[in-house]
């Protein structure tokens, strides 16, 4: 029997081939070294582009929120306009009593919407500087009560305990009034008595949204001496009283919360405060799809100048248009309502808020507040033309301040945009 017998040498040939020489370990090491370095970049690049996009997000969440808070409300503006007889007077009869003959109806209301820049709407205070950019004020079903205490029953033995007016909470689509502007200021008024007293946080200065919200009950457009129809000749409108009935929303006593009482059922929100930092401007400009039912008529036409007032027959800069009569866009609401909102992010707003930069916070200030004036000009101070970058992007570019832009086209549900 023929055993096979292997050499010694040819083992250890075979052995020899089938391991790893050290000049492969190093080239593979080499390899792997030179691969765990570009993953780690790689996920490096990933995970501060996620971060950087998550901090825009939340910085500007707050803004979002607000701009979504204005269009909801604004798109519930009403004027409940209604139909009034004119007469005419054919003089008295046997008992003196005035003879008059009805001649055409017309509309009338009680409430206004008024929007515009600043400085033509604040009777003071008003344009670049603390307000920059467009205000507007409305009147809105949005139900907003104060909290009152309810009267003890009878024979409850509630002896004299406070005794409330009706209950209005339930009532919610009571009409309220409604404003949105931008400010800029420290948070004094907001912020609780003690910390202003003890001085050991800072006073935080912003540029802010600011929303005027009194409760129904004081809803000062009713008041006699805010009231727009003259009560001797309901055909007129007093116009000294147009656009008197917000100017309260620049008294600082408006800004604190009133703390009457020791239960929270007693505790009224200021009617004046803020609902976002950051935002340095608004932009408001009434809108129709075609003005004088032509499809060649600019949007634009019916506030050509941005200032659009539902008590004026025509707003200043605008064409009278035979399709309205008389009357005008008097007593009617704005079809459309394009709004913007210019926000910056925390770190910009930090920027502008300290000392050393406020030359720069006024230069931007007063230059938001020049601008949007005539609203064939939106286009080129906003956004970019011609591949041009808008007045406000070089100007807030130039600074170095990181911003965004929201703009919305909000339908109005109670616009009767007809004769």
């Amino acid at each position: 029997m023929n055993c096979a017998m292997t050499s010694p040498i040819s083992s250890r040939t075979t052995a020899r081939r089938a391991a790893f020489t050290l000049v492969e370990m190093l080239v593979s090491v080499t390899f792997l070294v030179i691969l765990m370095m570009l993953v780690t970049q790689l996920v490096g690049i990933v995970q501060r582009g996620w971060v950087r996009t998550s901090s825009k997000v939340s910085q500007f969440r707050e803004a979002r929120l607000a701009f979504d808070l204005i269009s909801r409300n604004l798109s519930q503006a009403t004027l409940n306009t209604y139909s009034e007889m004119r007469y005419d007077s054919l003089g008295q009869d046997q008992t003196q009593q005035a003879i008059k003959s009805a001649r055409s109806y017309f509309r009338q209301s009680e409430l206004q919407f008024v929007s515009g820049p600043t400085n033509q709407l604040f009777t003071s205070g008003g344009g670049g500087g603390l307000y920059p950019g467009h205000a507007v004020f409305f009147q809105a079903p949005l139900g907003v009560t104060e909290l009152t205490q309810q009267a003890p029953a009878s024979g409850s033995g509630g002896g004299g305990g406070p005794q409330a007016t009706a209950n209005t909470e339930s009532l919610v689509n009571l009409l309220c009034a409604r404003g949105y502007f931008v400010e800029w200021g420290d948070d004094t008024p907001y912020r609780p008595q003690f910390l202003n007293t003890s001085n050991v946080v800072p006073v935080r200065s912003r540029f802010r949204l600011i929303q005027y919200s009194p409760s129904a009950e004081k809803n000062r457009i009713y008041a006699p001496a805010f009231r727009l129809i003259d009560p001797v000749d309901r055909t007129k409108t007093v116009a000294a009283n147009s656009r008197m009935w917000f100017q309260d929303v620049l008294d600082q006593s408006n800004r604190v919360q009133d703390n009457e009482g020791s239960t929270p059922s007693n505790i009224r929100s200021a009617p004046t405060r803020p609902v976002a930092e950051n935002i340095l401007a608004l932009v408001i400009s009434p809108r129709s799809e075609t003005d004088n039912g032509t499809a060649t008529s600019s949007p634009t036409a019916c506030a050509p100048l941005y200032l659009y007032d539902s008590v004026l027959e025509t707003n200043p800069g605008a064409v009278p248009n035979p399709v309205f009569g008389s009357q005008g866009t008097r007593h009617l609401l704005p079809p459309l309502v394009q709004v913007t909102m210019i926000a910056m992010d925390e770190r910009s707003g930090e920027f502008l808020s300290r000392p050393e930069n406020s030359s720069i916070r006024s230069e931007i200030s007063q230059q938001i507040g020049n601008m949007f004036q005539n609203a064939s000009d939106f286009s080129k101070e906003i956004g970019s033309t011609d591949g041009q970058l808008g007045t406000l992007d070089q100007l807030l570019l130039s600074k170095r301040i990181n911003y965004r832009v929201f703009t919305a086209t909000i339908a109005m549900k109670q616009s009767r945009w007809s004769s």
